[in-house]
């Protein structure tokens, strides 16, 4: 490493000042010149240049056409060519990892191979790779888990993470014909939404839920201003705003909230001077009468052959629990016929419920049988891992929705209780407010029905 070429190595130097020594067989760190050459292509040129043949001579042909390449010949070639860079640096982490969260061998191997391919495109990333560049690899590289590659590659610190939330992509699509500043304040008011605010004034971090329901409330009105000409946010008045709430009670409650909201933070970083919607007093929403569901409906969903499907429209159907409630409902919440709710409930679980949980553990024991993850609910996508299933699982597939079917339970408790609102509060968890938008007389009565496997 110290030697000067030309001359006699010096023996005594390490005596002196001691030496680095490293492991034999292992990537020169005297020639790190083609290895650590800067990414100065797109991931298209990359791959173009990986998947075309080498030149015979110095000089190249310009490209004719713009055609992406074969993504066969991609993958063939990273069958073809060895690469031990990238998989003497994450084999270690790779196989810990799929003995920790029990990954067949099949995705262990797609994301080894999806790790050469990655080398093989991108030669001069210095073995340091976008998380962007990976999700791009999906085309070329269609039995390889990208998820799993990427935590394998943040597991051997190999992983630049530059992936952009899905929130803030909508939002940068939503907002991007808006001039500034317009635009610039509206970021601040997302991320302060979003992220909170620990300077005064402080505030609390909403869920992306909560900023893109206010965010589609109010761009109609932002629209219409950007065509009247108006560049700013700091001269809209309290007249402009009332011209721009719309007709509808509901549409115009979210414009409300979100214009509040979003003056609110102005006002507090010293943007406009005047909070305009002050004076604009805060409507509530229209609401509708809660109406049952079609017993039929619960009855197929009950019975239907996928035992995830099942499980979850009967947790909802007989015990009125929300979608976020199954979702991350876990194997230790459930002891002896009794799940345990975080607020502190202790629901005895009915007996057909009962019946379709045995169902759903014995087809998770034969699906996976050692997945590591705690939640009740798992999928392929979770299975190898210990997060929770996504919020349309298993309801996408389902034929109803968990909100009609909550509705119907506690329409019918309210029917067997005659209205005692203190009751259907202690049963299902919600607020008073709530239980008495069930029980108001104006809701539509319906015959109590004992037979058959219902929510009832």
């Amino acid at each position: 490493m110290l030697q000067v070429l030309g001359e006699p190595l010096d023996l005594d130097a390490p005596r002196k000042f001691g030496a680095q020594l490293f492991f034999a067989v292992m990537n020169d760190p005297r020639r790190p010149a083609e290895k650590h050459r800067p990414m100065a292509m797109s991931l298209r040129q990359a791959i173009r240049l990986v998947a075309a043949p080498p030149p015979v001579a110095e000089s190249t042909q310009p490209v004719l056409f713009d055609l992406d390449p074969d993504p066969e010949r991609v993958r063939q070639r990273s069958n073809e060519i060895r690469l031990r860079d990238i998989t003497s640096r994450t084999d270690h982490f790779l196989y810990a990892r799929a003995a920790e969260y029990a990954w067949s061998k099949r995705q262990t191997n797609q994301v080894r191979r999806t790790l050469k391919i990655l080398q093989l495109v991108f030669p001069g990333a210095n073995l340091h790779f976008c998380a962007s560049d990976i999700l791009a690899m999906r085309r070329y590289d269609d039995d390889g888990n990208i998820r799993s590659t990427i935590e394998v590659l943040g597991d051997a610190d190999l992983l630049i993470d530059d992936r952009v939330p899905t929130f803030e992509q909508l939002f940068a699509r939503k907002t991007r014909h808006l001039p500034e500043p317009m635009r610039s304040q509206l970021e601040l008011w997302r991320d302060i939404m979003a992220d909170g605010s620990k300077t005064t004034p402080r505030r609390q971090p909403r869920d992306t839920m909560t900023v893109k329901g206010q965010m589609y409330g109010i761009l109609p009105a932002i629209t219409r201003w950007v065509e009247e000409g108006r560049t700013s946010l700091t001269g809209i008045s309290t007249e402009d705003i009332l011209d721009a709430l719309p007709d509808d009670p509901s549409r115009q409650h979210t414009m409300m909230l979100g214009f509040r909201t979003l003056f609110t933070i102005l006002r507090g970083r010293k943007i406009v001077f005047a909070d305009p919607t002050k004076p604009i007093p805060l409507r509530g929403p229209k609401r509708t009468i809660p109406l049952p569901m079609e017993k039929s409906a619960i009855r197929d969903a009950l019975t239907s052959p996928d035992p995830a499907i099942a499980l979850a429209v009967a947790l909802v159907a007989f015990h009125a629990l929300t979608t976020q409630q199954v979702q991350h409902v876990q194997l230790t919440d459930i002891i002896d016929g009794r799940l345990r709710m975080p607020d502190g409930r202790t629901i005895p679980l009915a007996e057909p419920v009962r019946v379709r949980l045995a169902a759903w553990l014995d087809h998770r024991a034969t699906r996976w049988p050692e997945t590591k993850n705690p939640y009740l609910l798992v999928t392929i996508q979770t299975a190898p891992r210990l997060s929770p299933p996504g919020r349309n699982f298993p309801w996408k597939k389902a034929g109803v929705t968990a909100q009609a079917l909550r509705t119907d339970r506690i329409l019918y408790e309210v029917e067997q209780t005659g209205g005692d609102v203190r009751r259907i509060c202690d049963l299902f968890g919600i607020g008073i407010d709530t239980a008495l938008r069930y029980a108001h007389p104006a809701r539509v009565d319906r015959p109590v029905d004992d037979g058959g496997d219902s929510a009832g």
